[in-house]
């Protein structure tokens, strides 16, 4: 696949140029700045060596696009705006100078890139993954247009917790004034269910040994329920508990995966309290997760994992 190279770009104030290495110098003290680096996912910059290898690595991806954004008065670089490429949905970022914060650049400089992006790359939407106490890069994103979808979990290599990332989308269809048509029905979350024994029995299961809350319970005597391992509606590790049909062998899921924060290990030893069947102890594997998994009281084999 052959890189795109952008174009040059101009709003009002502003010129997108195309992202070289020879931007490194004068973006450097943006870098190196804690405060704008607070929510980045990498450490401030210690030297202009250290922005040179970042921005190589950037424009190493064939598919990501990337623009230094300039002021139009004296064609100083005060910032950068990418999309990512290879992400399943189109992504979007974007850091500027701390003494240029509050100024409505950001906004400008985005809009633009959008511009292009919908006019040029056909894209048909776009995503922003925003830290959920980064107030202002919020706000940048509202004033384009961008609205609030959901949340991830993203682990930063050199920080031991999660942060809970906003995901902001933008129709191409909302960018111009219109309503977007989603093409065909929507599929908003997945539930696996799982088939026990007697429901109720399952229920005070996963309540009481494995933390879960319950969401419903159906029928008297219980056919069927609901359970949760989350804080909040709509969000976290749901399942559902059904009866099986009489006569019927009782089948046992493959194994679930459920993604945690970074306190696995200390709800490995809740479970080993509660005495719940341990098939395999918290272990760090190459690809970057740390894992253990359980039986539960019907066989099904559920996975814990968490970004090591």
């Amino acid at each position: 696949m052959e890189k795109r190279i952008p174009p040059t770009l101009e709003s009002e104030r502003l010129i997108l140029r195309p992202l070289t290495p020879d931007h490194a110098p004068a973006l450097y003290p943006m870098f190196a700045d804690k405060r704008t680096m607070r929510f980045m996912p990498s450490l401030p910059h210690g030297a202009v060596d250290d922005t040179e290898d970042y921005i190589k690595r950037e424009l190493a991806n064939v598919e990501a696009v990337h623009w230094a954004i300039c002021l139009k008065a004296d064609g100083s670089p005060i910032g950068m705006l990418n999309y990512l490429g290879g992400t399943a949905i189109p992504g979007m970022g974007y850091v500027i100078n701390r003494d240029h914060w509050g100024k409505g650049i950001t906004a400008e400089a985005g809009k633009v890139a959008l511009k292009y992006g919908y006019e040029e790359m056909d894209l048909d939407r776009v995503e922003l993954w925003i830290d959920q106490f980064n107030t202002q890069s919020q706000r940048v994103a509202e004033k384009m247009g961008f609205k609030l979808k959901g949340q991830i979990a993203q682990k930063y290599p050199h920080e031991d917790n999660h942060h809970i990332m906003y995901t902001y989308g933008l129709w191409r269809e909302q960018f111009y004034g219109k309503e977007p048509d989603f093409g065909g029905t929507r599929a908003f979350q997945v539930q696996p269910v799982l088939m026990t024994e007697d429901v109720q029995t399952a229920v005070n299961y996963y309540r009481d040994k494995l933390g879960f809350n319950v969401d419903f319970v159906f029928g008297d005597p219980v056919q069927h329920a609901g359970v949760s391992y989350r804080n909040w509606t709509g969000q976290g590790a749901m399942l559902q508990l059904t009866t099986k049909r009489e006569g019927q062998e009782l089948q046992v899921s493959s194994y679930l995966y459920i993604f945690t924060d970074a306190k696995l290990d200390e709800l490995y030893e809740v479970y080993q309290r509660n005495d719940v069947e341990i098939m395999r102890e918290p272990e760090t594997f190459p690809w970057g997760m740390r894992e253990f998994s359980i039986r539960d009281l019907n066989g099904h084999v559920l996975v814990f994992g968490t970004q090591a």
